[in-house]
């Protein structure tokens, strides 16, 4: 059930939805992600994925820096920052506007959980982002950070990022976790099988979707 803090949130939202999907590195989130666009797509909803950070110059730059062990934490926390106006305002408003649902593999709540963690000052992560409303619908995949690092480690990507050490991991799950209990997200088990995460993923945007008058709740078909 959505949460009051929650319903608020989409209530804000007039027009379209901003749904953000979240996790640790390897919890799934982009393969989740994607795989809900298309599904809402499927059942005629104007649904867009979009991704943090972007392709634009900042974004980039950010993708360069993570990369790098000893980037300062400060830094990346204001780069991303500066990226996610730019994102919001230029890409997600516009689409809201118009009626859209945006899905966001990663978002405000991203940098709350791993700079925040990082700087050990969350509540100065949320300051610079206080021009970033937060979406209609947040969603946490969780998964433990060992789970996270299997499930990289399989992937054998060339380009790993900084932030795949075991116990910084820990660190912002923990964050994570803490604004799941203030109730800004809601969790979702991402240890379960792909299908049936994405199963309860849909189930929450749909609720989301349904409460907003978006869709009608007999028309939806969750496969």
């Amino acid at each position: 059930m959505v949460k009051a803090s929650l319903l608020f949130q989409l209530l804000s939202q007039i027009h379209g939805l901003l749904v953000a999907i979240e996790g640790i590195d390897g919890a799934g989130k982009t393969t989740q992600a994607k795989m809900l666009v298309k599904w809402l797509r499927k059942i005629g909803v104007n649904a867009y994925y979009t991704s943090e950070p972007t392709n634009g110059i900042l974004g980039k730059l950010i993708k360069k820096l993570i990369r790098k062990k000893d980037s300062d934490h400060r830094i990346d926390a204001l780069l991303f920052a500066a990226d996610r106006i730019e994102h919001y305002y230029g890409y997600i408003e516009p689409r809201l506007g118009k009626g859209g649902v945006v899905v966001a593999d990663r978002y405000v709540y991203s940098s709350i959980a791993y700079q925040g963690a990082l700087t050990g000052d969350a509540d100065w992560v949320r300051t610079i982002n206080k021009w970033i409303p937060m979406a209609g619908v947040a969603i946490f995949i969780d998964v433990s950070p060992e789970v996270g690092l299997t499930r990289l480690k399989r992937r054998k990507l060339s380009k790993r990022t900084k932030y795949e050490r075991l116990e910084m991991l820990r660190k912002i799950r923990e964050e994570y976790l803490k604004l799941c209990r203030d109730g800004l997200m809601l969790v979702v088990d991402g240890e379960r099988s792909v299908l049936e995460v994405q199963e309860n993923i849909r189930k929450i945007t749909t609720d989301a979707l349904v409460r907003s008058g978006k869709i009608e709740s007999d028309t939806i078909r969750w496969r």
